[in-house]
């Protein structure tokens, strides 16, 4: 048990799911090792690297992996899980994975020769940066050619010999999904309310902070 999840209001089981894969500094802050770089969560902060990895958690043998949650950050993840436990039964078969502040082709490479045929579930927040993660990754996993850019006043996606341009308000996945009649059937989980699962947590465990 560690004192900082404990006052999130990170139950004991799902603390003890997530142990093996994180360890405390000398002052108590947690760390999550992603091999080149390491997510530092304090009360005071939180620092998600740039690394061409993905720390992870749970059962690493991916053969027996079902389900792969992938999540803009360790402390994501574990709020992600403190949020949807009762809807899962098998959690010996979930693999979470982060890939840091940004994702890389690094990240999807690995995807594709490491977990094919899983199935996966997005976990990002609901910032533009967010949205893009869930579409480059959800084309990843497919092994679709897309790319996304930046247009300045909107966001423009190359597929399939088309550009598609979306405001940045209008921008997601399921967007993308509806103007170019295709279906990546990956699922992208959000809470009500909150631009995060990690955002909920903390709201919960301190109501009277506005952030």
């Amino acid at each position: 048990m560690h004192p900082f999840l404990s006052r999130l209001g990170v139950e004991p089981v799902i603390q003890e799911f997530f142990e093996p894969f994180y360890r405390a500094d000398e002052f108590g802050n947690l760390l999550f090792d992603y091999g080149d770089g390491m997510e530092h969560f304090g009360f005071a902060f939180h620092k998600v690297p740039l690394s061409r990895n993905f720390w992870m958690a749970g059962n690493r043998n991916f053969s027996q992996v079902r389900q792969v949650v992938i999540c803009a950050s360790a402390m994501e993840a574990v709020s992600w899980l403190k949020n949807k436990q009762a809807a899962l039964s098998l959690w010996e078969s979930l693999l979470f994975l982060s890939g840091g502040v940004r994702l890389l082709p690094a990240h999807s490479l690995w995807l594709t020769t490491h977990l094919q045929a899983k199935e996966f579930r997005l976990v990002f927040g609901r910032d533009l940066l967010g949205r893009m993660a869930e579409l480059k990754l959800a084309a990843a996993i497919r092994n679709w050619p897309l790319e996304i850019y930046d247009g300045g006043d909107c966001i423009l996606v190359s597929f399939r010999s088309r550009t598609f341009c979306f405001s940045q308000e209008k921008f997601s996945l399921n967007a993308f999904e509806k103007v170019a009649n295709c279906r990546l059937g990956i699922r992208c989980d959000k809470p009500k309310g909150y631009d995060s699962f990690f955002d909920l947590i903390k709201a919960n465990a301190f109501p009277n902070i506005q952030s």
